[in-house]
C-alpha cells in the first residue's frame, strides 16, 4: 500500500502535465449537474422561482452551443485578438440566449442573479477556449 501510494506521488511530481493528458469527462458531467441542482433548488417556489432540474441542465447544455462554435474557430485561428473577439461574441451569444429561460423562471428582481452563475460558467468555458494552443 505504501508503495502505492510513493508511486502515485512520484508520478504526479515527475510529469505534471499526465494529468492534462488523462482527461476524462466526468468532473466537468458533475460540475454541470451540481449547477443543475443548484439552479434548481434556489429558485424554489418561497424565492419566487419555478425550474426543475432537468430544465436547468438542458439550459446549460444548449446554451454552451454558442461556445462549442466559438472554440471551434480558435482552433483554427491562431490568433489572440481573433480568439478574444471570438470569445466574447459567443459568451455574449450563449449568455442571451440562457437570459429568456432564466427570467421566466425567477422573479422580476433576481433575473441578474439567476443568471450570474451561469454567465460565471460560460466565463470559465471562454477562457479555456482562449487557451486553446
Amino acid at each position: 500500500m505504501l508503495a502505492v501510494s510513493n508511486f502515485g506521488a512520484g508520478f504526479c511530481r515527475e510529469d505534471p502535465g499526465k494529468a492534462l493528458r488523462d482527461w476524462d469527462l466526468w468532473g466537468p458531467f458533475f460540475f454541470i449537474v451540481f449547477l443543475g441542482l443548484t439552479l434548481s433548488w434556489s429558485a424554489s417556489v418561497k424565492k419566487g422561482g419555478h425550474i426543475i432540474f432537468f430544465q436547468s441542465l438542458s439550459l446549460l447544455g444548449y446554451c454552451l452551443f454558442p461556445l462549442d462554435v466559438g472554440a471551434l474557430i480558435c482552433m483554427l485561428k491562431d490568433n489572440v485578438i481573433i480568439k478574444i473577439v471570438v470569445v466574447c461574441v459567443t459568451l455574449a451569444w450563449s449568455s442571451w440566449a440562457a437570459y429568456p429561460f432564466m427570467s421566466s423562471a425567477v422573479g422580476p428582481r433576481r433575473k441578474a442573479l439567476a443568471l450570474y452563475p451561469v454567465f460565471l460558467m460560460y466565463v470559465s468555458v471562454g477562457f479555456l477556449i482562449i487557451a486553446i494552443d
